[in-house]
């Protein structure tokens, strides 16, 4: 079965509007787009995570890739680069946010949680009883004689 799908050729011409009418709008309409909520994210998310170390490298991690990928696709739109370039940016730009975010992160996170939890265990366990919250008096100090 010979069709456009086993055409070598179609990876070689320039990804512009006059070639991929289907797919040359979308894409650079939606490079920008989410470039631009990415960035927006993540100056919101940082002030919000600013006490979560975890979620912050999530942040950032997410942030960096989408300036990555939506620039770079951004860049072979505007300059026309051949279709051999694009697609391997949109599969490998797609493949990378979903390992950040379904495989390289979800130990870390759930890592983290457990540390969070163990130290408010151990926070309560420690103020549970009245005695634990009340001060020792320090020892009396000799007085001191005045010459």
């Amino acid at each position: 079965m010979n069709g456009p799908w086993n055409d070598i050729s179609t990876l070689l011409i320039g990804f512009n509007q006059t070639n991929f009418p289907a797919l040359f709008d979308p894409t650079w309409q939606l490079s920008l787009a989410l470039l631009a909520v990415a960035i927006v994210f993540y100056n919101f998310q940082g002030r919000r995570l600013r006490a979560y170390s975890v979620f912050l490298d999530l942040n950032e991690w997410l942030m960096w890739t989408s300036v990555g990928v939506f620039a770079m696709l951004l860049m072979f739109a505007i300059f026309g680069f051949d279709f051999i370039f694009v697609l391997p940016t949109m599969v490998g730009g797609a493949a990378l946010f979903i390992w950040i975010r379904f495989i390289h992160f979800p130990p870390l996170i759930q890592a983290y949680e457990e540390r969070l939890a163990r130290q408010r265990y151990f926070q309560r366990s420690r103020t549970s009883h009245p005695e634990a919250t009340i001060r020792a008096k320090a020892a009396a100090k000799p007085k001191r004689r005045r010459r």
